[in-house]
């Protein structure tokens, strides 16, 4: 089986745009988790094709084909049949979404998260062009061109039931502890399996997800930042090295050490 540390992709941080990101991923077969990104999500497929479950809705991806994923929505995007596929992800900081609205707005959404339009998938094409390149002036109007042409949608924010927003303000805030349901269900008066139902019908996951992608996501700021992977395996909460290369490949398809350099992972040093 092929590893994670085989799969040829790169992640392009343009230093005078952080609020984006770029991931270009060559015939990769690996899966993901279900997870969710607190960015917003704009994948296209290049060849090969995808199956993307999000919202309960499952979506066959193909060559030419953008989707969007709003940002906290829980989602998994996998290979069909276990066949490569090759896609690039760009990832827009939640903030300067929410900015680009008058007035700003607190929430995105999406009817039709699959975008089939050849001029939209050719403009993509060109932002990941101007990534790989020398900085650009481009760049920026660009990707504010692309973002206003996304069928979003603002709205207010959902109302979560209290024991899950609880939860969710809870494990944000102590990634280092260990997950005890029991505790926290006994705070909130209510049973472990009430409470872990409440919190999957408000995120998508389960709290034990929840708190594996919020380590990982604050993980990802610290790698990007340049600080140590065996600090940041600490900081954010695992056990050991080990466990914390194991769960950010589960969830990324990419190694803590590649993530932190932003190349291929077929450069294994």
């Amino acid at each position: 089986m092929t590893s994670a540390r085989d799969i040829n992709q790169r992640f392009l941080r343009p230093a005078h745009l952080p609020w984006a990101e770029l991931r270009s991923t060559q015939l990769s077969r690996q899966a993901y988790k279900r997870h969710q990104h607190a960015a917003l999500s704009i994948g296209a497929i290049i060849e090969g094709e995808t199956c993307c479950v999000c919202e309960g809705q499952e979506y066959r991806l193909r060559p030419g084909d953008i989707i969007v994923i709003p940002p906290h929505v829980a989602h998994s995007c996998n290979p069909v049949a276990s066949q490569p596929r090759s896609y690039h992800m760009l990832y827009l900081d939640v903030s300067w979404c929410l900015a680009q609205f008058a007035p700003a707005t607190s929430l995105l959404t999406i009817d039709q998260p699959v975008i089939r339009d050849t001029g939209l998938f050719a403009r993509y094409q060109e932002i990941v062009a101007l990534m790989d390149a020398p900085p650009s002036p481009l760049l920026a109007s660009r990707l504010t061109s692309l973002f206003q042409a996304l069928p979003l949608i603002p709205a207010p924010p959902s109302r979560a039931h209290y024991a899950s927003q609880q939860l969710s303000d809870h494990l944000l805030s102590n990634l280092h502890k260990p997950l005890a349901l029991d505790v926290l269900a006994n705070t909130f008066a209510l049973r472990k399996e009430t409470l872990i139902r409440l919190f999957r019908q408000d995120t998508g996951l389960t709290p034990g997800a929840f708190l594996n992608i919020a380590r990982i996501e604050y993980a990802k700021s610290r790698l990007r930042a340049g600080e140590d992977i065996a600090d940041v395996s600490y900081q954010s909460g695992f056990a050991d090295q080990s466990h914390f290369h194991k769960t950010f490949v589960s969830y990324t398809a990419a190694t803590p050490r590649q993530y932190a350099r932003g190349r291929s992972i077929s450069d294994n040093n």
